[in-house]
């Protein structure tokens, strides 16, 4: 039997002196280069971390003006993208050959009112899909030029996560008030479909399971704590899993065959979810801290990341995933 998960957890606590907020919201690991990147306000900027080593390195922030949420790493056009307040998306060189290299490149505008939250990298069509939260539309993004070439409108509120499946070609938004899931043909930015979840789980992250065609939705009910198992296949709820959540971003890691959904919000403290096997099934509940609200995967070292809030500032905390 392997052992616990929370058994290896760290943490690496930001110092006092900050610019913002206390505040992080999103991270997403550079797998090749072996770098995280962490979305945060406090430091005012994306910070960049080095997991080469035994211990996560902080390496620089790259400074960026305005509230910062969602995180995308678009690798084969050497950026990462990240969603702003006032409905902007900024971009970050992440090519080390580049004289630009880890510095603003740009900022996009999206032509909403409010924040542009999760986004997501399209790899087949080189897009960024973003969703404006309470504006009611998502954008697509061409990754190459940096420049708005779609917007799906007519959406509901509480535009939470979109995802690209590689399983169906198709771009998943995930509708946290309409408790739906948009489908959206990315050949196209037109929305295709969209699909009652029926189960009242109102959903805000998703991760994709390509091989399987399935997603888990991190729910966000907090009356009914839970996640489900999404089958693309059937467009229905293929399973409801208990006892984790509710919470906010979720990932999927082939190379251990797992999703984990971070539980932020969990009655008994905040946890981190880790799902898997046939048929896919709770694991195991891992205790997190405050506001470790989403997961990043290393799968070189097995070390799952996750923001946090520790002392009053903001941290980021790491455990290795038992096997």
């Amino acid at each position: 039997m392997p052992g616990s998960s929370a058994e290896s957890l760290e943490m690496y606590l930001f110092p006092e002196s900050a610019v913002g907020t206390k505040f992080s919201d999103t991270l997403e690991i550079d797998q090749e280069a072996r770098r995280l990147y962490m979305s945060n306000n406090w430091t005012g900027g994306v910070d960049v971390f080095d997991i080469s080593g035994d211990r996560p390195v902080h390496l620089k922030t790259v400074r960026i003006r305005g509230l910062m949420y969602g995180i995308a790493i678009a690798k084969p056009v050497g950026k990462t993208f990240v969603g702003l307040g006032g409905s902007m998306v900024a971009v970050i060189d992440i090519d080390p050959d580049s004289d630009k290299y880890h510095t603003l490149l740009t900022r996009i505008d999206t032509g909403g009112r409010g924040n542009t939250d999760l986004i997501d990298f399209d790899p087949v069509h080189t897009k960024i899909y973003a969703a404006n939260r309470n504006d009611g539309f998502m954008v697509a993004i061409n990754a190459v030029d940096d420049t708005v070439v779609g917007r799906i409108e007519g959406l509901g509120g509480g535009l939470e996560q979109p995802r690209y499946n590689p399983a169906d070609g198709m771009v998943y938004l995930a509708g946290n008030v309409d408790n739906v899931l948009y489908q959206v043909d990315p050949e196209t930015d037109t929305l295709v479909n969209t699909f009652d979840i029926v189960d009242a789980c109102h959903p805000n992250g998703m991760a994709i399971n390509p091989t399987t065609n399935q997603a888990i939705l991190a729910c966000s009910n907090r009356q009914h704590p839970h996640a489900v198992l999404w089958d693309f296949a059937t467009q229905k709820v293929a399973t409801v899993i208990e006892d984790c959540g509710p919470g906010d971003g979720a990932a999927y890691a082939a190379s251990v065959d797992r999703f984990f959904f971070a539980g932020s919000d969990a009655p008994g403290g905040p946890s981190m979810a880790i799902i898997g096997g046939d048929p896919v099934a709770l694991i195991e509940n891992v205790p997190t801290k405050d506001e470790s609200g989403w997961a990043a995967f290393d799968d070189v070292s097995g070390r799952l990341y996750a923001p946090a809030i520790q002392e009053g500032r903001p941290a980021l905390l790491w455990f290795t995933v038992a096997r």
